[in-house]
Protein backbone atom coordinates (compact mmCIF):
# COMPACT_ATOMS: atom_id res chain seq x y z
CA UNK A 1 0.00 0.00 0.00
CA UNK A 2 1.23 3.53 -0.57
CA UNK A 3 1.29 6.43 1.85
CA UNK A 4 -1.50 5.43 4.23
CA UNK A 5 -0.38 4.72 7.79
CA UNK A 6 -2.77 3.75 10.56
CA UNK A 7 -2.87 4.61 14.20
CA UNK A 8 -4.79 3.78 17.33
CA UNK A 9 -6.01 5.57 20.43
CA UNK A 10 -3.90 6.55 23.45
CA UNK A 11 -3.74 3.01 24.79
CA UNK A 12 -3.92 1.40 21.38
CA UNK A 13 -1.59 0.66 18.51
CA UNK A 14 -0.13 2.46 15.50
CA UNK A 15 0.38 1.01 12.04
CA UNK A 16 2.21 2.09 8.91
CA UNK A 17 1.14 1.39 5.36
CA UNK A 18 3.48 -0.69 3.24
CA UNK A 19 3.98 -0.08 -0.46
CA UNK A 20 7.42 -1.65 -0.41
CA UNK A 21 10.11 -2.18 2.20
CA UNK A 22 11.80 1.09 1.33
CA UNK A 23 8.71 3.08 2.24
CA UNK A 24 8.88 1.92 5.84
CA UNK A 25 12.61 2.29 6.22
CA UNK A 26 13.36 -1.31 5.20
CA UNK A 27 13.61 -2.60 8.78
CA UNK A 28 11.68 -0.05 10.86
CA UNK A 29 7.95 0.71 10.73
CA UNK A 30 8.75 4.19 12.12
CA UNK A 31 7.28 3.69 15.56
CA UNK A 32 4.14 2.04 14.21
CA UNK A 33 2.64 -0.96 15.96
CA UNK A 34 1.24 -2.39 12.74
CA UNK A 35 1.56 -2.42 8.96
CA UNK A 36 -1.14 -2.34 6.29
CA UNK A 37 -0.49 -3.96 2.91
CA UNK A 38 -2.30 -4.99 -0.27
CA UNK A 39 -1.65 -8.52 -1.51
CA UNK A 40 -2.13 -9.71 -5.09
CA UNK A 41 -1.75 -12.95 -7.03
CA UNK A 42 0.82 -12.61 -9.80
CA UNK A 43 0.29 -14.12 -13.24
CA UNK A 44 2.37 -17.14 -12.20
CA UNK A 45 0.53 -17.66 -8.93
CA UNK A 46 2.81 -15.91 -6.40
CA UNK A 47 1.69 -13.62 -3.56
CA UNK A 48 3.10 -10.12 -4.07
CA UNK A 49 2.64 -6.83 -2.21
CA UNK A 50 1.67 -3.68 -4.12
CA UNK A 51 -0.77 -0.83 -3.45
CA UNK A 52 -4.03 -1.08 -5.40
CA UNK A 53 -4.35 -2.85 -8.77
CA UNK A 54 -2.46 -0.69 -11.27
CA UNK A 55 1.27 -0.38 -11.80
CA UNK A 56 2.94 2.96 -12.51
CA UNK A 57 2.24 5.14 -9.46
CA UNK A 58 5.10 3.86 -7.32
CA UNK A 59 7.16 2.01 -9.93
CA UNK A 60 8.09 2.06 -13.63
CA UNK A 61 5.56 -0.58 -14.67
CA UNK A 62 2.32 -0.55 -16.66
CA UNK A 63 -0.90 -2.52 -16.54
CA UNK A 64 -2.36 -4.59 -13.72
CA UNK A 65 -0.32 -6.39 -11.08
CA UNK A 66 -2.04 -9.70 -11.80
CA UNK A 67 -1.06 -9.56 -15.48
CA UNK A 68 2.66 -9.89 -14.67
CA UNK A 69 4.82 -12.70 -13.35
CA UNK A 70 6.66 -12.34 -10.07
CA UNK A 71 9.98 -12.02 -11.92
CA UNK A 72 8.57 -9.17 -14.03
CA UNK A 73 7.23 -7.41 -10.94
CA UNK A 74 10.51 -7.88 -9.07
CA UNK A 75 12.38 -6.27 -11.97
CA UNK A 76 10.49 -2.98 -11.55
CA UNK A 77 11.96 -0.05 -9.60
CA UNK A 78 9.57 0.07 -6.63
CA UNK A 79 11.71 2.22 -4.34
CA UNK A 80 12.89 5.22 -6.35
CA UNK A 81 9.55 7.03 -5.96
CA UNK A 82 10.13 7.13 -2.20
CA UNK A 83 13.78 8.18 -2.14
CA UNK A 84 16.64 7.84 -4.63
CA UNK A 85 18.63 5.80 -2.11
CA UNK A 86 16.02 3.07 -2.55
CA UNK A 87 16.08 3.09 -6.36
CA UNK A 88 15.78 -0.43 -7.70
CA UNK A 89 14.13 -1.81 -4.57
CA UNK A 90 11.94 -4.75 -5.69
CA UNK A 91 8.38 -5.41 -4.66
CA UNK A 92 8.21 -7.75 -1.67
CA UNK A 93 6.35 -11.01 -1.61
CA UNK A 94 3.97 -11.69 1.25
CA UNK A 95 6.49 -14.16 2.67
CA UNK A 96 9.21 -11.48 2.71
CA UNK A 97 6.92 -9.11 4.59
CA UNK A 98 6.02 -11.79 7.13
CA UNK A 99 9.71 -12.50 7.71
CA UNK A 100 10.40 -8.80 8.15
CA UNK A 101 7.60 -8.05 10.62
CA UNK A 102 6.96 -11.28 12.51
CA UNK A 103 7.00 -10.46 16.19
CA UNK A 104 7.56 -6.76 15.46
CA UNK A 105 4.25 -5.45 14.12
CA UNK A 106 0.65 -6.41 13.54
CA UNK A 107 -0.46 -6.80 9.94
CA UNK A 108 -3.62 -5.68 8.15
CA UNK A 109 -3.62 -7.59 4.87
CA UNK A 110 -6.05 -6.34 2.22
CA UNK A 111 -6.94 -9.08 -0.28
CA UNK A 112 -6.93 -7.75 -3.85
CA UNK A 113 -7.63 -10.98 -5.73
CA UNK A 114 -11.13 -12.43 -5.53
CA UNK A 115 -10.59 -16.18 -5.85
CA UNK A 116 -10.87 -18.82 -3.15
CA UNK A 117 -7.60 -20.31 -4.34
CA UNK A 118 -5.86 -17.00 -3.68
CA UNK A 119 -7.41 -16.78 -0.22
CA UNK A 120 -6.26 -20.33 0.52
CA UNK A 121 -2.67 -19.40 -0.40
CA UNK A 122 -2.74 -16.31 1.81
CA UNK A 123 -4.12 -18.21 4.80
CA UNK A 124 -1.56 -20.99 4.40
CA UNK A 125 1.25 -18.44 4.25
CA UNK A 126 0.01 -16.75 7.42
CA UNK A 127 -0.32 -20.09 9.20
CA UNK A 128 3.10 -21.20 7.98
CA UNK A 129 4.74 -18.19 9.62
CA UNK A 130 2.64 -18.65 12.79
CA UNK A 131 1.29 -15.09 12.77
CA UNK A 132 -2.46 -15.79 12.85
CA UNK A 133 -2.91 -13.83 16.07
CA UNK A 134 -1.17 -10.77 14.58
CA UNK A 135 -3.14 -10.54 11.31
CA UNK A 136 -6.40 -8.98 10.19
CA UNK A 137 -7.68 -9.80 6.70
CA UNK A 138 -9.70 -7.11 4.92
CA UNK A 139 -11.19 -7.00 1.43
CA UNK A 140 -13.88 -5.47 -0.74
CA UNK A 141 -14.51 -8.97 -2.13
CA UNK A 142 -17.08 -9.69 0.56
CA UNK A 143 -17.69 -13.41 -0.11
CA UNK A 144 -14.05 -14.08 0.79
CA UNK A 145 -14.66 -12.76 4.30
CA UNK A 146 -17.33 -15.38 4.98
CA UNK A 147 -14.98 -18.07 3.64
CA UNK A 148 -12.07 -17.19 5.95
CA UNK A 149 -13.68 -18.86 8.95
CA UNK A 150 -13.86 -22.16 7.05
CA UNK A 151 -10.12 -22.06 6.46
CA UNK A 152 -9.01 -20.73 9.85
CA UNK A 153 -11.54 -19.58 12.48
CA UNK A 154 -8.73 -17.87 14.39
CA UNK A 155 -8.11 -15.26 11.68
CA UNK A 156 -9.62 -11.84 12.34
CA UNK A 157 -11.49 -10.16 9.46
CA UNK A 158 -12.76 -6.67 8.74
CA UNK A 159 -14.09 -4.45 5.97
CA UNK A 160 -14.78 -0.81 5.09
CA UNK A 161 -17.86 1.39 5.31
CA UNK A 162 -17.62 4.72 3.52
CA UNK A 163 -19.21 8.16 3.75
CA UNK A 164 -22.87 7.77 2.81
CA UNK A 165 -24.26 9.52 -0.29
CA UNK A 166 -26.07 12.81 0.22
CA UNK A 167 -29.53 11.28 0.16
CA UNK A 168 -28.77 8.72 2.90
CA UNK A 169 -29.15 9.70 6.57
CA UNK A 170 -26.15 8.73 8.72
CA UNK A 171 -28.39 6.61 10.95
CA UNK A 172 -29.40 4.48 7.94
CA UNK A 173 -25.77 4.05 6.84
CA UNK A 174 -24.88 3.03 10.39
CA UNK A 175 -27.69 0.47 10.50
CA UNK A 176 -26.54 -1.02 7.21
CA UNK A 177 -22.93 -1.18 8.43
CA UNK A 178 -24.05 -3.03 11.54
CA UNK A 179 -26.19 -5.44 9.53
CA UNK A 180 -23.38 -6.11 7.04
CA UNK A 181 -20.89 -6.69 9.84
CA UNK A 182 -23.17 -9.34 11.26
CA UNK A 183 -23.83 -10.95 7.87
CA UNK A 184 -20.13 -11.06 7.00
CA UNK A 185 -19.05 -12.30 10.42
CA UNK A 186 -16.26 -9.72 10.67
CA UNK A 187 -14.49 -8.63 13.85
CA UNK A 188 -13.31 -5.13 12.83
CA UNK A 189 -15.60 -2.42 11.43
CA UNK A 190 -13.67 0.22 9.42
CA UNK A 191 -15.66 3.48 9.40
CA UNK A 192 -15.45 6.79 7.58
CA UNK A 193 -15.47 9.68 10.07
CA UNK A 194 -18.99 10.61 8.95
CA UNK A 195 -20.22 7.35 10.49
CA UNK A 196 -18.28 7.65 13.73
CA UNK A 197 -20.49 8.86 16.57
CA UNK A 198 -20.11 8.01 20.24
CA UNK A 199 -23.45 6.21 20.33
CA UNK A 200 -22.64 4.09 17.27
CA UNK A 201 -19.15 3.22 18.54
CA UNK A 202 -20.70 2.20 21.86
CA UNK A 203 -23.24 0.02 20.05
CA UNK A 204 -20.54 -1.68 18.02
CA UNK A 205 -18.45 -2.27 21.13
CA UNK A 206 -21.49 -3.66 22.89
CA UNK A 207 -21.82 -6.22 20.12
CA UNK A 208 -18.17 -7.19 20.35
CA UNK A 209 -16.70 -5.34 17.35
CA UNK A 210 -13.46 -3.40 17.16
CA UNK A 211 -13.92 0.02 15.55
CA UNK A 212 -11.36 1.37 13.06
CA UNK A 213 -11.50 4.98 11.87
CA UNK A 214 -10.58 5.26 8.19
CA UNK A 215 -8.21 7.94 6.86
CA UNK A 216 -8.17 10.40 9.75
CA UNK A 217 -5.49 12.78 8.47
CA UNK A 218 -5.87 16.09 10.30
CA UNK A 219 -5.50 16.84 14.01
CA UNK A 220 -9.22 17.63 14.20
CA UNK A 221 -10.19 14.33 12.57
CA UNK A 222 -7.85 12.31 14.77
CA UNK A 223 -9.10 14.01 17.91
CA UNK A 224 -12.75 13.47 16.95
CA UNK A 225 -12.17 9.80 16.28
CA UNK A 226 -10.33 9.23 19.54
CA UNK A 227 -12.86 11.19 21.59
CA UNK A 228 -15.67 9.14 20.11
CA UNK A 229 -14.06 5.92 21.31
CA UNK A 230 -12.54 4.22 18.24
CA UNK A 231 -10.02 1.45 18.82
CA UNK A 232 -7.67 2.22 15.90
CA UNK A 233 -7.44 4.34 12.77
CA UNK A 234 -5.63 4.90 9.49
CA UNK A 235 -3.95 8.22 8.71
CA UNK A 236 -1.63 9.88 6.25
CA UNK A 237 0.05 11.73 9.14
CA UNK A 238 1.85 9.12 11.22
CA UNK A 239 4.08 11.58 13.10
CA UNK A 240 1.10 13.73 14.05
CA UNK A 241 -0.88 10.68 15.13
CA UNK A 242 1.94 9.40 17.33
CA UNK A 243 2.30 12.81 19.00
CA UNK A 244 -1.44 13.08 19.60
CA UNK A 245 -1.60 9.58 21.03
CA UNK A 246 1.12 10.49 23.49
CA UNK A 247 -0.52 13.80 24.42
CA UNK A 248 -3.98 12.32 24.86
CA UNK A 249 -2.58 9.42 26.86
CA UNK A 250 -0.86 11.86 29.21
CA UNK A 251 -3.86 14.17 29.52
CA UNK A 252 -6.70 11.68 29.53
CA UNK A 253 -9.24 11.12 26.76
CA UNK A 254 -12.63 12.68 27.45
CA UNK A 255 -15.12 11.28 25.00
CA UNK A 256 -17.52 13.48 23.08
CA UNK A 257 -20.11 13.01 20.36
Amino acid sequence: MAGRPATCPPSGTVSQTLSNRASVGVHDPRGADGVELDVHLSADGELVVHHFYNLGSSDDGRGLVGEHTLAELKALDSGGWFDEQFAGEPKPTLAEVLVLYKGRARLEIDLKDSSVGFLYQVVKEIEGFDVVDDVELTTAHYPLLTYVERLDPGLRTGTFFYEPPGWMPVRLAQKQALDWAELLGIAVVHLNLALITTDFVDELHGRGYLVHGSNLDSAAQIRQGLQRGIDQFSTGSLGLALRMRKELSAGGNDRAK
